[in-house]
């Protein structure tokens, strides 16, 4: 349903001094569009939406992130013809007049049966989880004749007390209701009223000041309820490129006692209140001709450097309905890859680029120009020549920062080169090349409007590998204007870097060529798991141990052997499915041309000819459960087999099984071949939720699919290095099989490669743990507040913020959930203790004492006063932290006092405990 606000004038009052608001929210937004941007929305205190938009899951996601998300629904008005008033019985409810500016129909409210039907339209949205109704058409009935009016105004008054009486829980947030509001009491939450100082003239189609005779008829409408302390909510109209005007009126507003909201006519994009959605979400445009998502190069080679700079990625099909609610505001820009051409639906296609341009949203175009109409491009700046021959060509220019100088130099190349020339006074050239005809191309240019970079001078690759010609963080940024913001960072946490051990299944039944010939299963739990430090994420093929497997006559040995590995208080429990199916979408796999399944479809067990993936998920999870662990121990995750690409189906699966779910991606970065192009992204949404890829690829990428050389999973540490410096893009991740327990050279890599990570001291998360920190990362919302902090919402299990050096250093007094800060050349890591955060920003190092680094997640960290400290932290293993401070530090643990050990302005804690809570650090 449409946003309908009453016809009367908009008017307000100019001359009320500045009042605090009395129990009402400290910010709102409205959003009445589909696609409901429910991390944003969470910014707010109160979210006014379309409940046909939302799931009662959406709802409670909404309250789970710390809104209170509020349901529109209109009082006065039926939004149907006479068809539908007939399907819901409300024929005899309807008036006799309908609003035509709306096609709605005005409803008499003094009929029991639309008194009913608003009751029980409340009762529902209540039992979805609203917190609050957002009361509208509570003026309508002034469209009757005026003779009766006053019946249907005494009608409004009561249905509204007694709405209020029989949903006393649930709030009600009135759009005006002047006529009534005197004789209720109690009963209204917050009243709204539109444009105050600027509002929209909807037969003129243009914003407008508000005229002062209309400030004034309204001053004598609000102040009877300022005078009861009823919270006002005031929304004024202003387009968005007037941004800076809009900070300035939001601002005024406060201060004179309004919650401001400030956004456009239709309510379909995001608000502004006394918080400001910094935007960290990018919409990369597909072309499913060109292959799915996991087959995009945008997806595979672009996706995780997005990731990296903090920003999620919502990746669009283009044959299908592209969103239609606003852009800006809620995006930082919009990616294309695409190298097929138009879209089929061309001109649905133009005019959504056109909504773009016309928001100022960024646009960046990679690979392929898309794009043929002539008007399109000349917006753009461009213009494209008809394809045919061309000579050798020469480079005349190129910005050194943006191309050739990142892994690959630039050498001029025509194949595959769009012909396409920026026009005077258009982009500014990247790269200008001539073809010595007096013609010259440019394929790199950055724009008002964003940039492009077109191939061959985006990635050069061929049979062996594939390398960067663009420097894609340089172009990115540049071309979409991306600002200086704090970045979710999924690498670190309380300063060290995040290490997770997980183990595929895989070769569980396979004896070692060592002596004495013990499984793979054995050697893996003394050598490896029991021999380190990580907590470790071990996962089994039921196909593999069960007696009704592959090999029934050794399930007596392996199913205890099992056991005692899932067992160990270092390993959580993972299922690698029933028959490890090699094909994850079998029937899209096998009409490939190249299709050639060497070891079949699955593993081949008896009588089971069929993939069923209920079976392989659920059945494996079932078996696991009730033969090789406990019921204090359950199986909590499925790692992906095979191709380890699923439907949305059988994601979904996983998810309606209580089942987490990793595996996938193709991360791997050598010596050999080092280029950021071997960096996948560690998200792929679908239509069953999101896909967790590895974070790093496992042994069988680094050892020739398993044929050898057994020893080449030792090049997994250059990956760790690679991955490290000059930007940390992942933590340490140790992704391998029990296979890698069968061979003497993998066996002695094993134990270097643990070396290794013993040597940097990294922080250890169970595979449980650290997916909700990636999903922190795709869940997570920034907002500046009024005074220029920033708020954060929405991180789940993610705790750290990455900031650059120059937007300086966490001001802890003044910040909410923030610890401390370790400043390192890859970044300064900002150490989160919840959450919802709250930092401020300061030029220097505060003082204070700060958490510098710790090995066991935070769990709590508040500062008594400016020497001393309350925390907490819970993990596995024994507390060791390091606090910053100038002055000798001790901490007070169950009446125990620890003395610190100074290094270097640290103080280093080693606690004899594996959770503590409420302890205390004091600080001289």
């Amino acid at each position: 349903m449409a946003w309908r606000w009453c016809s009367a004038l908009a008017l307000c009052m100019a001359g009320f001094a500045a009042q605090a608001r009395d129990n009402g929210p400290a910010s709102v937004a409205f959003w009445y569009a589909d696609n409901p941007p429910l991390p944003e929305l969470a910014q707010f205190e109160w979210a006014v939406v379309e409940p046909g938009h939302l799931t009662a899951a959406d709802v409670n996601t909404l309250r789970r992130l710390g809104s209170q998300p509020f349901a529109y629904l209109s009082i006065g008005e039926f939004d149907g013809d006479r068809a539908a008033l007939q399907r819901n019985a409300l024929t005899q409810a309807a008036s006799t007049m309908r609003n035509q500016a709306w096609n709605s129909q005005v409803m008499d409210l003094t009929t029991q049966a639309w008194r009913e039907h608003l009751f029980k339209r409340a009762a529902e949205l209540k039992a979805q989880g609203y917190a609050g109704l957002f009361l509208d058409t509570l003026d309508s009935f002034q469209l009757l004749p005026k003779a009766d009016q006053e019946a249907q105004r005494k009608a409004l008054a009561s249905l509204l007390r007694e709405l209020h009486s029989r949903q006393p829980q649930l709030k009600l947030f009135f759009n005006r209701g002047f006529e009534v509001l005197g004789e209720l009491d109690g009963v209204a939450s917050a009243v709204a009223v539109e444009s105050i100082h600027a509002g929209w003239d909807p037969g003129a189609k243009r914003y407008r000041p508000v005229p002062a005779d209309d400030q004034q008829w309204l001053e004598g409408k609000l102040k009877p309820l300022r005078d009861k302390h009823i919270p006002l909510v005031a929304i004024d109209y202003l387009p968005t490129e007037r941004r800076d005007e809009a900070r300035k009126l939001a601002k005024q507003l406060s201060q004179e006692g309004f919650t401001p909201v400030i956004s456009t006519p239709d309510l379909d994009g995001m608000s502004l209140s006394t918080v400001e959605v910094q935007p960290r979400r990018i919409a990369m445009l597909y072309d499913p001709r060109e292959g799915e998502l996991t087959e995009n190069p945008g997806h595979l080679f672009l996706g995780g450097l997005l990731e990296y700079l903090g920003y999620r990625v919502d990746y669009l099909p283009t044959d299908e309905a592209l969103p239609q609610h606003r852009f800006d505001g809620l995006y930082a820009g919009v990616v294309l890859w695409m190298t097929n051409g138009v879209p089929e639906d061309s001109a649905a296609f133009y005019t959504w680029l056109n909504k773009r341009l016309d928001e100022q949203v960024p646009l960046a175009i990679f690979a392929g120009l898309p794009i043929e109409d002539g008007a399109l491009l000349q917006r753009l700046g461009l213009s494209e020549r008809a394809p045919g021959k061309t000579g050798p060509l020469q480079v005349v220019s190129q910005d050194d920062s943006l191309v050739g100088k990142f892994e690959a130099p630039l050498v001029p190349r025509s194949r595959g080169l769009t012909l396409v020339s920026a026009m005077p006074d258009g982009p500014t050239p990247g790269l200008v090349l001539s073809d010595g005809q007096n013609r010259t191309y440019t394929p790199i240019v950055t724009a008002q409007w964003g940039g492009m970079a077109l191939a061959p001078y985006v990635i050069e690759s061929n049979a062996e590998r594939s390398r960067w010609v663009l420097d894609p963080f340089a172009f990115v940024q540049k071309a979409l204007r991306l600002p200086m913001q704090p970045r979710p960072d999924t690498t670190t946490e309380n300063g060290r870097r995040i290490a997770t051990v997980h183990i595929d299944g895989d070769g569980f039944p396979s004896r070692a060529e060592i002596p004495g010939t013990p499984y793979s299963g054995r050697v893996v739990l003394d050598d490896f798991i029991r021999a380190n430090p990580y907590l470790t994420s071990v996962s089994i093929i039921e196909g593999e141990t069960s007696p009704k497997g592959m090999f029934p006559y050794l399930a007596n040995e392996l199913e205890p052997l099992a056991r005692e590995v899932l067992a160990d208080p270092k390993v959580e429990v993972a299922t690698h499915t029933y028959s490890h199916p090699f094909f994850l979408q079998p029937e899209k796999t096998v009409k490939r041309d190249d299709f050639h399944a060497e070891y079949g479809l699955h593993l081949k067990i008896p009588g089971y000819d069929k993939l069923d993936f209920r079976r392989e998920i659920v059945g494996s999870r079932d078996y696991i459960n009730s033969r090789l662990t406990t019921p204090q121990k359950p199986v909590k995750m499925v790692f992906w087999p095979g191709d380890a690409l699923p439907s949305g189906d059988t994601i979904k699966i996983a998810y309606d099984a209580g089942l987490a779910n990793v595996n996938g991606g193709q991360t791997i970065m050598t010596n050999a071949n080092p280029s950021l192009t071997g960096l996948s992204p560690l998200l792929r949404p679908t239509s069953g939720g999101l896909q967790y890829y590895a974070p790093i690829i496992n042994e069988n990428m680094y050892t020739n699919l398993w044929k050898g050389p057994y020893y080449g999973f030792r090049d997994v540490i250059d990956t760790f290095q690679l991955t490290d410096k000059p930007r940390r893009l992942r933590g340490l991740h140790l992704y391998y099989h029990f296979y890698s327990g069968t061979k003497e050279a993998s066996i002695k890599v094993m134990a270097d490669i643990y070396k290794h990570m013993n040597a940097q001291q990294p922080i250890s998360l169970w595979m449980t743990d650290y997916l909700p920190r990636l999903h922190g990362l795709y869940q997570s919302s920034l907002a500046r507040t009024a005074d220029g902090s920033w708020q954060v919402r929405g991180m789940d299990g993610l705790r750290t913020l990455r900031l650059d050096a120059q937007q300086g250093w966490p001001d802890l007094g003044r910040s909410q959930g923030v610890a401390g800060v370790r400043d390192l050349p890859q970044g300064r890591y900002v150490h989160l203790s919840d959450d919802h955060a709250r930092l401020v920003l300061r030029a220097d190092r505060d003082p204070r004492p700060a958490l510098e680094e710790a090995n066991l997640p935070l769990t709590g960290w508040r500062y008594l006063n400016d020497q001393q400290v309350s925390f907490g932290f819970t993990g596995h293993t024994d507390l060791q932290f390091s606090v910053r401070s100038a002055g000798a530090c001790s901490v007070q643990v169950n009446g125990k006092q620890f003395t610190g050990k100074s290094a270097q302005g640290l103080w280093h804690f080693q606690l004899p405990y594996r959770q503590v809570s409420d302890a205390k650090l004091s600080c001289n």
